[in-house]
């Protein structure tokens, strides 16, 4: 490869991955080989200029672009789907949510073990085994007769799929000269949304016109287009050889702690104050064991691993941290207000799950617009990032803040004109906060999964992940209290499953309706609160970014 996966000083092993055309050993350029088609242009007069894609650079490209926007299709067809799904298997709606939190989990986890396994294995075979992965995950959804086989199809889905992303951004470095990596992963950004634009809309039109089972059998075409290109696109042999010594060297223990600590304090967040009280075993139980993980994590990274994951040379310095939490901040904002406002059009106005998931094309549609300005004109412009980045954060935290005033008699032209303010937004943070990743000093001798771009992808797809049950304990609660001052049982968040969502099926007088609706409405309103209380964080965080490094 273009450089070596850790270092070959430390273990005289050569690079698994056979890939690119930028060999450290010299392969020379030969023009009758490429394509005199290119891609990204620059101002670069060196390795850029001399760089075309050729039909492989195309193949790779593409299989890059599929498998980012499966997993972003993936994590996003459920949100519409839920309500309709906790009434299917009659299960109350919180324990529904974990179709949804339990492949955000996995797909958090995986990018980061799917990468540090290709610092010992040659990429090719990874990249199809993630791929495989989700395609019998996503076998077992379609054939679900229970949750529970969902939640464990979702579980694979999400191994698959975010090991998948993974690599997408690993073969990204590997394949292309450094000085067009900004503008390449702001291509594949863009896919991403694409797939955020499709998942909710299709998920919506399949449950009003077909079965939520269609929301899966979708997804095999992904998988279908995947596993077809790759075998083209990549080298698929493997290696003879396994530097074990590589294998131990590899902080799979800090990984393992940091993924299961976190998944701990999910699995009690999710169930107290909603299915269990927060002073019984059952919720205080998962967060107690959770936390007292993420000490040891603590502990151990700083005392006894070799080459710890989350150690002092990835969280180098003021600037580098605070990009990393900005990210996180971000991944939890974005997929709150979407798994929310569309609970919000649901049970408040009343739409459909198709219109819902349309409805959200304000945020993710028009998010396309500045992330690809910012992302492709700004590509190496990493001075303008901190500006960018606090810009678009004051323009989400304000969005998000107006939210709090959503009503059932809010008129269309007021929800518009917020979500397009927060498509900005997120528009500039997605490409402005991938300039700043990939500004950050690289050691080149580094495993992969300790590379800037790794850790926020990581630090993202974890904010995703705890976006779903925080807000959904905090809708549900208030949702429970805001029905029992009305004099109903505080229980029907629970006895309703998903019916407390889709209350347009349920029988009632207009003037029970409106009194619902207001109900919703209040119960959502602590829900905007905690967003916007994420965004000022965000905010805060982009301020050290001005520092120096």
């Amino acid at each position: 490869m273009g450089r070596p996966m850790v270092s070959q000083r430390s273990f005289d092993v050569e690079s698994k991955t056979t890939l690119d055309r930028f060999s450290s050993a010299g392969n020379s350029y030969n023009p009758a080989q490429e394509s005199t088609l290119q891609l990204f242009e620059s101002d670069s007069l060196s390795e850029e200029q001399q760089w075309r894609f050729g039909v492989r650079d195309w193949l790779v490209f593409i299989c890059i672009v599929i498998l980012a926007m499966m997993d972003a299709f993936d994590s996003t067809v459920m949100i519409t789907v839920l309500p309709d799904l906790a009434n299917v298997f009659n299960t109350p709606l919180i324990s529904t949510l974990w179709v949804n939190t339990i492949y955000l989990v996995a797909s958090a986890t995986s990018q980061l073990f799917f990468t540090m396994m290709c610092d010992v294995f040659s990429l090719g075979p990874v990249w199809i085994v993630a791929v495989v992965c989700t395609t019998i995950g996503t076998g077992i959804c379609s054939g679900s007769m229970c949750l529970i086989e969902i939640v464990v199809g979702r579980l694979l889905q999400g191994i698959g799929g975010g090991g998948a992303l993974g690599l997408c951004f690993v073969i990204m470095e590997e394949s292309a000269p450094k000085s067009i990596h900004s503008r390449y992963s702001c291509y594949i950004l863009l896919t991403r949304l694409i797939g955020f634009i499709l998942g909710p809309i299709i998920g919506g039109l399949f449950v009003d016109y077909t079965s939520w089972t269609w929301a899966f059998y979708f997804n095999f075409i992904f998988c279908a287009l995947g596993l077809l290109a790759i075998p083209f696109a990549v080298d698929l042999r493997v290696s003879k050889n396994i530097p074990l010594r590589k294998w131990r060297v590899l902080d799979w223990t800090g990984g393992a702690m940091a993924s299961f600590g976190l998944a701990a304090i999910l699995v009690g967040i999710s169930w107290g104050g909603v299915s269990y009280g927060w002073d019984q075993w059952q919720a205080l139980v998962p967060v107690g064991l959770g936390v007292f993980v993420m000490l040891v994590l603590v502990f151990y990274e700083s005392k006894y691993a070799v080459h710890p994951q989350f150690g002092r040379r990835v969280f180098r310095d003021w600037p580098t941290t605070m990009a990393y939490v900005g990210c996180f901040c971000h991944g939890f904002v974005i997929f709150c207000q979407l798994q929310f406002f569309t609970f919000y059009f649901l049970c408040t106005r009343y739409f459909s799950a198709t219109l819902s998931g349309v409805a959200l094309f304000a945020i993710t549609g028009f998010a396309v617009t500045p992330a690809a300005v910012v992302g492709i004109l700004l590509a190496n412009e990493s001075k303008c990032s901190k500006w960018i980045i606090s810009g678009g954060w004051i323009l989400t935290t304000l969005a998000a803040g107006c939210s709090i005033l959503l009503d059932r008699i809010t008129p269309t032209v007021g929800w518009v004109i917020l979500f397009l303010t927060l498509g900005l937004g997120h528009g500039l943070l997605i490409s402005s906060y991938n300039i700043r990743v990939q500004s950050i000093p690289k050691n080149e001798e580094a495993a992969l999964s300790t590379k800037p771009i790794t850790i926020s992808l990581f630090m993202r797809a974890w904010g995703m992940a705890v976006a779903v049950p925080i807000g959904g304990v905090l809708f549900l609660s208030c949702f429970g209290n805001e029905l029992q001052s009305l004099g109903l049982d505080w229980d029907v968040i629970n006895t309703a499953r998903g019916y407390i969502v889709l209350m347009d099926q349920t029988q009632m007088s207009d003037g029970e309706r409106d009194i619902i609706q207001d109900a919703s409405a209040s119960a959502l309103q602590a829900v905007w609160e905690v967003i916007a209380g994420v965004s000022a964080l965000g905010g805060i965080s982009s301020i050290f970014l001005w520092k120096k490094q």
